[in-house]
């Protein structure tokens, strides 16, 4: 089985409230989705989602291939575009076409894909979310209700402009899973918001309060890139 083609589609997804991080809130809840299908000499569709608006760059390096080499063909596409840069909307085609490939991978084994990366049942650890930055206080309470009565213990917010919120709104989040682990897991993601002092001071800040478990996109990227910190 060859991959002979591509196609893209683009549905909507309407989350009933309004969603976003600290650099902006859809008011209106109503996200697009966008859809990635690749095509096979076999009748098969491999399906990937994310935003892949540089997928004809990328494509001549999977067509004609065997879709089940995914992780030969993931290396393909990095090769064929690193000349001239594949950050940004390349890297996200690139994403989209992987997704897709093992998709396709799976589809072609007739298993789940679970199993064709070999995992032992289809149960994947998860932790609660939603792009919750934009909800009131009572509306973000009840929103971590309903993750607890599914059974969540762990919870990642949306947070980087206000220290204060931002701290109440873990201890909230904890509280509430607090019925399902006497630990839950606590993440926070400020999506690029800092520069590299204010990480040092808000990070210490919230762990006097409490124990992330992990901080998410603390600074700029390019801070990240070029800069270090020293941990003593």
């Amino acid at each position: 089985m060859k991959i002979t083609g591509y196609r893209s589609l683009t549905t909507v997804h309407d989350w009933g409230r309004p969603v976003g991080d600290v650099n902006g809130i859809v008011k209106a809840g109503v996200t697009e989705v966008p859809i990635l299908l690749i095509e096979t000499d076999g009748g098969l569709t491999g399906v990937g989602l994310g935003q892949h608006t540089d997928i004809a760059r990328v494509f001549p390096a999977v067509e004609g291939q065997d879709p089940r080499a995914v992780t030969a063909l993931y290396d393909s596409m990095l090769a064929h575009v690193f000349k001239s840069g594949h950050a940004g909307a390349t890297y996200g085609a690139i994403a989209a076409v992987d997704m897709a490939l093992w998709d396709l991978k799976a589809k072609m084994a007739d298993e789940p894909l679970w199993r064709t990366l070999g995992a032992l049942d289809r149960f994947v650890p998860g932790y609660a979310s939603g792009l919750c930055y934009g909800l009131e206080d009572e509306a973000f309470a009840t929103h971590y209700r309903t993750w607890a009565d599914h059974g969540f213990s762990s919870a990642k917010i949306k947070g980087g402009k206000d220290l204060d919120r931002d701290i109440a709104r873990l201890l909230a989040a904890r509280d509430i899973l607090s019925a399902n682990s006497d630990r839950p897991a606590m993440m926070l993601d400020v999506n690029e918001a800092w520069n590299v002092k204010q990480a040092v001071r808000h990070l210490a800040e919230i762990e006097r309060q409490i124990d992330l478990t992990w901080i998410e996109e603390p600074v700029r990227r390019w801070d990240a890139a070029h800069r270090f910190l020293d941990p003593g």
